[in-house]
């Protein structure tokens, strides 16, 4: 059994995640894989404006805003076009805004993506998932 403080968990590097972000962001693993080989747990605060890139998880993601305002949003499709594979057209099936202590649960194989409603403001959420053998498929 451990115990730990948010506050006082260092920052990863960006450097790791920065393809996977639209802008500026903290991110915290608060649950290693030496503490839990089950669950895997993110604090991340993402700066004004800053959003994940769409992506896919293997297991459900709960998402637990802490902090600002924020958004989730669901994908119903992605096009893409082989001849110009980083052109995409991703349809919006629907938009969630979060605030300070809204909980969300994104289903497992589901496109979305989250972060800052605008640049305005910065956003902080928990992020709690399963771990799998799968990676997330990230666009």
């Amino acid at each position: 059994m451990h115990k730990k403080s948010i506050m006082s968990i260092k920052a990863e590097p960006t450097e790791k995640y920065k393809d996977k972000f639209t802008g500026d962001f903290v991110i915290k693993s608060v649950l290693d894989n030496d503490v839990s080989r089950e669950q895997e747990m993110y604090n991340v605060t993402f700066k004004a404006g800053c959003r994940t890139r769409p992506h896919i998880h293997a297991s459900e993601q709960i998402l637990i805003a802490t902090e600002g305002k924020g958004v989730v949003v669901f994908a119903k499709r992605i096009k893409i076009d082989p001849d110009q594979i980083t052109k995409t057209e991703i349809e919006v099936e629907s938009t969630i805004m979060m605030e300070k202590g809204d909980v969300i649960c994104v289903p497992a194989f589901v496109l979305h993506w989250h972060g800052c409603i605008d640049n305005k403001e910065d956003f902080t959420h928990i992020a709690i998932r399963k771990r799998t053998e799968l990676d997330n498929i990230w666009f």
